[in-house]
């Protein structure tokens, strides 16, 4: 008798007092499958929904599908043939269906096409539909520790200061390796290659060019009039090169990232878009957020694979509509407790922070639901009440011990968002090939350093 060959059969019926939204979610958790394709399959038919597994296994699945709320039975192993094991496989059994020897699952929404339902007869039953697994889920993980990251954060600081500000580029690059080589997916850490000399140089050129702009427009007032007008037309490159620099300086698996965009869609994204934005007061800023987004994953690349986005300006325009609303209620309460009971005005604290965890949520699922590699997607999960109580705890843990909880705070975060992120393969991730990706200066990563703006994936 085979070891591994009892099957776990659906009876076709979902279990009374549970809703069939819920059922699919738990069903799909355990099948490592969209909660779609689930409901393809829990559609009242009787579907072998895993095969080959050994007894105790078989059993202790048997238990979670039951406790997820559908009706499931053992299915005995059958005995082993005395055919000869080198014979040929006989001819698979046809399904019931009779427009196709193979019933097929529809691919959910946005992701890849599963395998085909291969069809066999259990012992002493017709011939059922094998539910064959879709490609599992692969968590990120992030496995950085506050006191280890605290140690690394307070010699930047207290060196940067000693050597006047040199020592930042060094500061920059310890910071990154460590959360780069923290965050790990199918067990390999990703990578951050800019050497702190790049960085250095970098920042030199731009410091002496504000040093410059500073001392010339002490004698020369116009001179402010020019730079202005010169650093709009400079700033969609310098993101450009930002983006770019960054990317090409991030890997995993030994292949890099890359950022490749033009100067023309640049200088729409983050100019003429957000003008508009400014001479409308606002109503096409979720259009801007949208398009920016956009931008940052369609012009990203992974070896010679690109990035893909499939969000809407409207996604987005909804979650800014609540975000917005919420902001008005907390100046509403502020404007309140400054003409009637002056403590009323700590309320204000929870919902501006309430209000910081929505948007982060909702844009940050939004964000990465939206994008794909080739035909790999993400997924990511975090939770609006979870995450608030994440903002919150961290908020007052930093200011009751006036900045020193910093370090515990970002580790917490990061370590929140990466067990809420996942890749979904659609294949071999080893099937990507290295591009070859020429080399990037850091000038632009230097501006954006000392404009404090932060715009890597």
């Amino acid at each position: 008798m085979g070891a591994n060959n009892y099957q776990i059969i659906y009876k076709g019926e979902i279990l009374e007092g549970f809703k069939k939204e819920t059922v699919f979610q738990d069903v799909a958790k355990i099948m490592a499958i969209h909660p779609e394709t689930v409901a393809k399959i829990i559609n009242g038919k009787r579907v072998v929904l895993k095969k080959g597994l050994d007894e105790a296994t078989a059993r202790r699945q048997c238990i979670l599908f039951k406790k997820a709320g559908i009706r499931v039975a053992l299915g005995v192993p059958q005995p082993e043939s005395k055919v000869d094991r080198t014979a040929a496989a006989p001819p698979p059994v046809k399904s019931e269906t009779p427009s196709s020897e193979h019933a097929s699952i529809p691919p959910p929404a946005g992701g890849p096409a599963p395998a085909p339902i291969e069809n066999q007869a259990p012992a002493g039953d017709r011939p059922q539909p094998v539910a064959t697994a879709a490609p599992a889920r692969v968590p990120f993980e992030f496995n950085g520790n506050g006191s280890e990251y605290f140690r690394i954060w307070i010699v930047n600081i207290l060196l940067t200061i000693i050597t006047l500000g040199i020592y930042s580029a060094w500061a920059k690059v310890r910071n990154k390796q460590y959360f780069y080589g923290n965050t790990r997916l199918l067990g390999g850490g990703f990578e951050y290659l800019a050497s702190p000399a790049q960085i250095l140089r970098g920042r030199a050129l731009v410091g002496g060019v504000m040093i410059a702009y500073w001392g010339l427009s002490l004698f020369l007032p116009y001179v402010e009039a020019v730079f202005f007008l010169a650093f709009v037309f400079a700033f969609p490159w310098l993101i450009v090169r930002s983006l770019a620099f960054n990317a090409h300086n991030s890997a995993w698996r030994n292949i890099r990232f890359g950022f490749s965009a033009g100067y023309k869609e640049a200088f729409k994204v983050y100019v003429l878009w957000p003008l508009l934005a400014v001479v409308t007061l606002g109503v096409f800023s979720a259009y801007v957020f949208y398009r920016q987004k956009k931008f940052l994953v369609e012009n990203s690349s992974f070896g010679q694979s690109r990035f893909s986005f499939h969000a809407t300006w409207k996604d987005y325009y909804r979650i800014l509509m609540v975000a917005s609303l919420l902001a008005l209620l907390a100046v509403a309460v502020v404007g309140i407790a400054a003409f009637t009971v002056a403590p009323l005005v700590l309320l204000a604290l929870p919902i501006y922070l309430y209000v910081f965890a929505y948007f982060s949520v909702k844009s940050g699922n939004l964000f990465y639901n939206s994008s794909r590699l080739g035909r790999h997607r993400l997924e990511s999960t975090m939770g609006l009440k979870s995450y608030s109580w994440l903002v919150l705890t961290n908020t007052l843990a930093t200011a009751l011990t006036l900045g020193i909880f910093h370090p515990w705070a970002k580790v917490r975060t990061l370590r929140y968002k990466a067990r809420h992120l996942s890749l979904m393969p659609a294949g071999d991730l080893n099937a990507f090939v290295a591009g070859k990706q020429k080399a990037v200066g850091a000038v632009g990563d230097a501006t954006g350093d000392f404009f404090d703006f932060d715009l890597g994936l």
